[in-house]
């Protein structure tokens, strides 16, 4: 880790920039993680404009098809690809806290900056439940830990400003992505807990308007996200230039970068997420016209039928994209 124990918080805030972007894990015809394809995905995100890290184990990387040795396999050798040229968070989500201290764990040994945790994903949840859950995890890991609230029900519990708050006194937690959908929740969490801990997003929507409401407050990179993925390539550099319009201060710049990136989004994912799901079929899909090595999904994720997969390969003609981003 490159900050000593107790300071993550302002580590994270005065390091990270940028995008923290997803990667997909590629996988072959036979379902096995495809090591070589993962690691060309890790040099081209971070070759993507705009990104400053990458986020492993979200639910684009199908995190909960892999068994615990792949996770760990996998952030192996996503660690070693990187090899430090930008920080790394490792998702350790999983309804078991011990699993997740044993994930966490792992990652710090293995080099990872950061490490996230979702709240528990299965049974009976509740306020206390929940705030148990992350002190036994926070109080064993000797790495900073993220938090994430999201009101997607694909999770099916929200992480609240006042559960962030009374998560607060424990020095472990250093961060919480705040994926709401929701711009009034969204400010809620800012106004609570964004004095004492980097509340950040995935959306640029939402950071450019926690950069105009709470200035002091917002923290400098977005968390989490897909769209500089699927919403640019080098040609046109939609998220590139929203990070340096906003680095350089320049809010109008930036306000009209964020509407086309969510003009594209719109077409290609946020139907989906209005209905409460990420389709991680297509996105995985639609990053593989663009560059990634994607390969079919594993049981339980929907692979994109093929009047999707036409019709995101047509948006993506339509948007200029598709020509120079193919591999």
């Amino acid at each position: 880790m490159r900050y000593a124990a107790g300071d993550a918080r302002d580590w994270v805030r005065n390091t990270l920039r940028g995008y923290l972007t997803v990667l997909y894990t590629p996988f072959r015809e036979d379902g096995s993680v495809d090591e070589e394809g993962l690691r060309h995905n890790v040099r081209r995100t971070l070759e993507l404009p705009g990104v400053g890290g990458l986020s492993v184990n979200s639910l684009h990387q199908e995190f909960w098809t892999l068994t615990g040795a792949e996770r760990k396999r996998l952030v192996e050798v996503v660690l070693n690809e990187a090899d430090g040229r930008a920080p790394v968070v490792v998702g350790c989500s999983d309804p078991s806290a011990e699993t997740v201290v044993d994930l966490a764990r792992h990652a710090a040994a293995a080099g990872a900056d950061l490490v996230m945790a979702w709240p528990p994903f299965y049974g009976p949840r509740s306020t206390e439940s929940v705030r148990h859950f992350y002190e036994y995890v926070a109080g064993r890991i000797g790495i900073g830990l993220v938090l994430y609230s999201t009101t997607l029900p694909e999770l099916g519990y929200y992480l609240a400003p006042l559960e962030v708050e009374a998560l607060l006194p424990l020095p472990a937690i250093c961060a919480v992505q705040n994926t709401t959908l929701n711009l009034a929740q969204y400010a809620a969490m800012l106004e609570r807990v964004g004095d004492l801990l980097p509340v950040a997003t995935s959306l640029e929507e939402y950071h450019l308007f926690g950069q105009i409401a709470f200035p002091e407050r917002a923290p400098r990179f977005l968390i989490g996200s897909s769209r500089p993925v699927l919403c640019q390539t080098q040609a046109h550099p939609h998220c590139g230039r929203f990070v340096e319009a906003m680095a350089a201060g320049s809010l109008a710049e930036a306000a009209a970068e964020a509407r086309t990136i969510m003009a594209i989004a719109d077409r290609l994912q946020s139907r989906y997420f209005a209905r409460g799901f990420h389709h991680v079929g297509l996105f995985k899909h639609v990053a593989g016209l663009l560059g990634m090595r994607a390969g079919p999904t594993r049981p339980g994720v929907a692979p994109a039928s093929a009047s999707e997969r036409e019709e995101a390969e047509q948006i993506l003609r339509d948007l200029g994209l598709l020509s120079e981003g193919r591999a």
